[in-house]
């Protein structure tokens, strides 16, 4: 594959444009590099675990406009107004995970297409959460007659067990935070989403190159013609990348771009 040939950007974004320490700040260095392609007739697309509601919040289109969003870690793919593709939970489903976690008066953060909301008021262990990730706080709502496509469930790791055993069969159970849960109905990657945005404009999968930091990118980075992961990867992360830039706060994804030749 020759780096003149690619066509299309996947970026993640917490830890990898999107940094936490210190503040939560996007890398604007990044961003400008990645406007640069643009102009270069390259598509640029978020690749994110993040709901679309929850990346318009913190931000995430005030300096880049991107072509396009992956999210909801690639259950669903947004093209301006257009929905390609979704992936959400089934309404008997849906109504098992919320009343399971109402059973035991923890909270769940649900996300549609296009919309946030939590089934309780803002507690501790949503606190302890926003600790770390940055996250809007959405108004309070119910389940029910709502097309959600993910759910994070907010409680502490000694309900796993618990939460695992009472849960419907199939559900993925994803804990990437002490306070935090990440539910999703027949397990879906942020690979789905890239694949199902490569068809849709036509692209093959060495006009791709992708960036991330998180066990999250690492299907995305398999997905991709070349996978670059932030100098603040994690280890795991790093040895399924074709490249190793900067971290976050050096401005690694335009480091890498600029690099690699590429803008």
């Amino acid at each position: 594959m020759q780096i003149k040939d690619i066509k299309i950007i996947f970026v993640d974004i917490d830890w990898t444009i999107l940094n936490h320490k210190d503040g939560h700040n996007f890398d604007t260095y990044s961003l400008n590099t990645l406007i640069e392609a643009q102009k270069k007739g390259i598509k640029v697309f978020y690749c994110t675990a993040r709901p679309y509601y929850s990346v318009s919040q913190i931000g995430g289109f005030d300096l880049l406009k991107p072509d396009g969003v992956i999210s909801a870690n690639g259950g669903v793919v947004q093209i301006g107004d257009k929905t390609i593709y979704k992936q959400g939970f089934p309404s008997e489903v849906l109504k098992q995970c919320c009343e399971t976690a109402l059973k035991y008066s923890y909270n769940m953060l649900c996300s549609t297409v296009d919309n946030c909301f939590m089934l309780l008021e803002k507690d501790e262990h949503f606190d302890n959460y926003l600790k770390v990730y940055y996250e809007p706080i959405p108004c309070v709502d119910t389940y029910k007659d709502k097309d959600v496509i993910s759910l994070i469930l907010f409680a502490p790791e000694r309900m796993d067990e618990i939460f695992k055993k009472e849960l419907p069969a199939g559900i993925n159970y994803f804990r990437y935070h002490e306070s935090a849960v990440e539910i999703l109905y027949q397990p879906h990657e942020k690979s789905e989403g890239v694949i199902e945005t490569l068809k849709y404009y036509g692209f093959k999968k060495e006009q791709s190159i992708s960036f991330g930091d998180d066990y999250g990118d690492i299907a995305m980075f398999e997905a991709s013609g070349i996978g670059v992961a932030v100098g603040n990867a994690r280890d795991e992360v790093k040895k399924h990348a074709d490249y190793i830039t900067l971290p976050v706060s050096e401005g690694g994804v335009g480091h890498a771009l600029k690099k690699l030749g590429i803008v």
